[in-house]
């Protein structure tokens, strides 16, 4: 009898353990970018999982431009492989002023499933939340945050991206205004549209990318 009591209290043990261990492992990343379809390919299908946990990701923007939407992708890494159920994660956005005050949010904007027996350890989530300044600004430091769910436990991350002043002709007082959801701008890369030349590597390709689309 007291055998049987000590394997059944050690099994309910083990089972309590087991959700604040995953907590744990898992770990949520919104990633600033230029183009998400770029850091699509470079993670591969599935997620290479070294590239997703490396922290340096190719084609990074480290400061909001403005004139120009700013992609946020969201990565999920530490997934337990194979996953023991089928998990549902559901995030939700939310832009943070220079004051701390809250911008914008975009409730459950984004989402992934992890079928049960997946071997994934890392996921970018379905739909990208977009940013992108308008004509007023303020210089100073705006935060991007973001929660994920699987509708018991909740993770968070936050990116902080930085606006300056000089970005753009105006005066400091004004308040940076975002649009959140932005969809590609149709004029985007057709004649007479310089602005994706910018990107290029070099200033000769940025001369020749120009110098078409006069």
């Amino acid at each position: 009898m007291d055998a049987m009591k000590t394997t059944r209290f050690l099994l309910v043990f083990g089972l309590a353990l087991s959700p604040i261990g995953y907590a744990q492992s898992l770990k949520v990343n919104v990633i600033a970018v230029e183009s998400v379809d770029d850091f699509k390919t470079w993670l591969g299908v599935p997620v290479d999982v070294s590239r997703a946990e490396s922290g340096t990701y190719p084609g990074r923007v480290l400061q909001l431009p403005f004139g120009r939407k700013t992609q946020l992708p969201i990565l999920v890494t530490g997934l337990p492989a194979p996953a023991p159920q089928e998990m549902r994660l559901v995030a939700d956005v939310e832009i943070l002023g220079t004051d701390g005050k809250s911008l914008g949010t975009s409730p459950q904007c984004c989402q992934a499933t992890i079928a049960k027996g997946s071997n994934a350890r890392a996921v970018l989530l379905s739909s990208t939340v977009a940013v992108e300044p308008e004509s007023g600004h303020r210089k100073g430091n705006y935060t991007v945050r973001v929660t994920v769910t699987d509708g018991v436990q909740k993770w968070t991350a936050s990116e902080v991206l930085p606006y300056a002043e000089s970005a753009v002709p105006g005066t400091a007082n004004e308040a940076l205004r975002l649009r959140m959801n932005v969809p590609p701008d149709k004029g985007e890369g057709a004649a007479g549209d310089k602005r994706d030349c910018l990107s290029l590597p070099t200033p000769a390709e940025v001369i020749r990318c120009s110098e078409q689309r006069k």
